[in-house]
């Protein structure tokens, strides 16, 4: 039977082998400082494992948050202009009446125009009166040349005049696109007309090519300074601005005709 001596901080035993007796020492101290350890690391909680979930968010700088908002706050004030220009545009041609003679384009301007003269023109014949008229020379391209037209025309102001005598000089010379050309504006500043045309009036030149074009503005020089003295020249305006230089003719220099020898 083997034997067992304990004692207070050692603990000694005795083993009986094949080969023997061997005694073993443990210490009884350290083994239960070990016991105690683990025992405290049970009880000490598990740190916890963060995740990239588990990251706080980043926050936003100040000035992209700035940005944000006032880039919002612009597409909403753009948004509401272009609906209210939109809904107004629709109560103006559908749901209420315009008031009578109120003009807001210049298609609203030439529609008066046009109205009040005929208007004029009715109320001299009921009453009797004598309408004025004036003989115009109106020169005009024809055949690749320029050809000359007597026609009347009603008196009335010498700018009026003078936008009838422009009008037939491009209705008579046949380029393309003159029923869409408008004379928007007549001025008058010592010897120089200025003439304000639309935008289709650029485009007709263009497409009538250098030689047709250099006739049709000799035929309305021609025709103004022929009719209303003492207009010696013309500068022309194109959609009331003053015309960039190029093109198949320069219509930003003034143009007159030559001076007689």
């Amino acid at each position: 039977m083997p034997t067992v001596r304990r004692q207070s901080t050692n603990e000694t035993t005795t083993t009986s082998t094949p080969r023997g007796r061997v005694q073993v020492q443990r210490s009884v101290a350290g083994g239960r400082r070990r016991q105690a350890q683990q025992a405290a690391m049970k009880r000490q909680p598990r740190p916890k494992q963060h995740t990239e979930y588990d990251e706080e968010p980043k926050s936003t700088p100040l000035l992209l948050k700035i940005l944000s908002w006032l880039g919002v706050i612009l597409l909403c004030f753009v948004l509401g202009y272009l609906g209210t220009s939109w809904f107004v545009d629709i109560l103006n041609k559908k749901l209420l009446l315009k008031p009578e003679n109120r003009i807001e384009n210049q298609e609203d301007l030439s529609n008066f125009e046009s109205v009040e003269q005929e208007r004029v023109t009715q109320q001299a014949i009921q009453s009797g009166e004598s309408i004025k008229q004036i003989s115009l020379n109106i020169y005009h391209v024809q055949n690749d040349t320029i050809a000359e037209s007597r026609q009347n025309f009603i008196s009335r102001t010498t700018e009026d005049n003078i936008r009838d005598a422009v009008s037939s000089v491009i209705t008579l010379s046949g380029i393309s696109g003159a029923d869409r050309i408008k004379l928007l504006h007549v001025f008058r500043n010592s010897d120089t007309a200025f003439l304000d045309m639309s935008g289709q009036f650029a485009s007709s030149l263009e497409s009538a090519g250098q030689r047709k074009s250099l006739l049709l503005l000799t035929s309305i020089v021609r025709t103004l300074q022929e009719n209303f003295s003492p207009i010696s020249q013309v500068r022309f305006l194109v959609d009331s601005k003053p015309p960039k230089s190029g093109g198949v003719v320069d219509l930003s220099a003034p143009w007159k005709m030559p001076k007689k020898s």
